[in-house]
């Protein structure tokens, strides 16, 4: 009986053309996945992670920002300052008059020195007992 059927050969080519697409129309790619109860929070999560890393992004740049302004302030103030008088830090260079009480100085912490040598000396030259 169904080898009288006309449509036998049609009915093998559609079986055949079905078998061959149903792997490429249910594949992962266009099948929808469930993915819970939870699927929805997970996605809020994403969403709030998110926002709260271009939250911080924007504070890091106006961190900056305000960094840049304070030192560029500090530097228009330091600028508009009066400068302050010039005050030699270091002692005058004495005049050639004035070097021979320090030589006269030197002389005697010299001869000072000498003398507290000398005694050592003595000290550690003298007999053992």
């Amino acid at each position: 009986m169904l080898g009288d059927w006309p449509y036998r050969d049609h009915t093998r080519r559609m079986r055949s053309l079905l078998l061959i697409l149903l792997p490429a129309i249910a594949s992962p790619a266009t099948a929808q996945v469930w993915h819970g109860p939870q699927a929805g929070q997970v996605e809020m999560h994403r969403y709030r992670i998110e926002q709260q890393r271009l939250q911080s992004a924007e504070q890091a740049v106006f961190a900056r920002q305000q960094s840049l302004n304070s030192r560029l302030t500090r530097l228009e103030i330091e600028a508009a300052r009066q400068p302050q008088p010039y005050v030699p830090l270091a002692e005058p260079i004495s005049s050639p008059r004035g070097s021979t009480p320090s030589v006269a100085g030197a002389t005697a912490r010299r001869e000072a020195v000498a003398r507290g040598v000398g005694q050592i000396d003595s000290w550690l030259d003298r007999d053992p007992r």
